[in-house]
């Protein structure tokens, strides 16, 4: 098991590869897996997700590795896409996009024009080649993105809605647990088998259309066999932390 994350920024720096190299000589040393934020731009240029690939597969990096953002790749050639694809699949690295926040920030333009892109990366391409792809919610309530709860049903919906995630279903609800349980050590989260502990969330909806169409904020925490009987809090409660 790791001992711990180390938490990286990347960008297109000349000397990227030598930083790159440094930071995987400094995991592998202290036994750290390691969580890089790449590539959150339009630049096509932006190839940090490549890099990473290729330092992890030269240094022989055995830890887990994700990659959040990667936004550039989906303005990239097909050519340049595959290439970086292959490589990522073969270093084992998972990616995780943050849909809300990137379609809210990407091809934000500032003149009062439309956005002509929807920002986020090729995760229907990286799963069909094996990569492990999550999402989750990124910012939240600060000057980066002002909106959203911290609430996993509504990053699936949105995801849904922005990425796809529906004709088929299939097992995309496992970006939003097993994938980013196994991706970050979680043994016991994200599934429900026999033996494990008794917790989920019961919604009324009967189906996924349903279950995607209200915020089911009545939905039922079950913890450890038992209801949780908590409420969302009031804004004026939380206003201490806003400050």
């Amino acid at each position: 098991a790791a001992k711990g994350v180390l938490g990286v920024v990347t960008y297109m720096v000349p000397d990227l590869e030598e930083l790159l190299d440094r930071v995987f000589g400094q995991a592998i040393r202290h036994g750290l897996d390691l969580d890089f934020h790449a590539d959150e731009t339009d630049d096509v240029a932006a190839m940090s997700l490549k890099k990473i690939a290729e330092a992890s597969l030269w240094n022989g990096f055995e830890g887990n590795i994700l990659v959040g953002h990667c936004c550039s790749l989906a303005r990239q050639p097909d050519l340049a896409v595959l290439d970086t694809l292959d490589k990522v699949a073969k270093a084992g690295l998972a990616v995780v996009s943050l849909p809300m926040c990137n379609l809210y920030l990407q091809d934000r333009r500032g003149d009062n024009t439309t956005p002509r892109w929807r920002g986020v990366t090729l995760l229907h391409e990286m799963r069909a080649r094996g990569i492990p792809v999550a999402v989750a919610s990124d910012n939240t309530r600060d000057p980066f993105y002002a909106y959203g709860d911290l609430d996993m049903l509504e990053v699936y919906r949105m995801a849904t809605r922005i990425l796809h995630f529906d004709h088929p279903v299939g097992d995309w609800p496992q970006a939003v647990a097993a994938t980013p349980a196994k991706v970050m050590r979680l043994d016991g989260f994200g599934t429900l088998a026999a033996g494990d502990s008794a917790d989920f969330i019961i919604f009324k909806g009967r189906s996924w259309t349903e279950l995607l169409s209200r915020p089911e904020s009545d939905r039922i925490v079950v913890r450890d066999g038992r209801t949780i009987e908590r409420r969302l809090p009031d804004y004026a409660e939380l206003d201490e932390l806003m400050v």
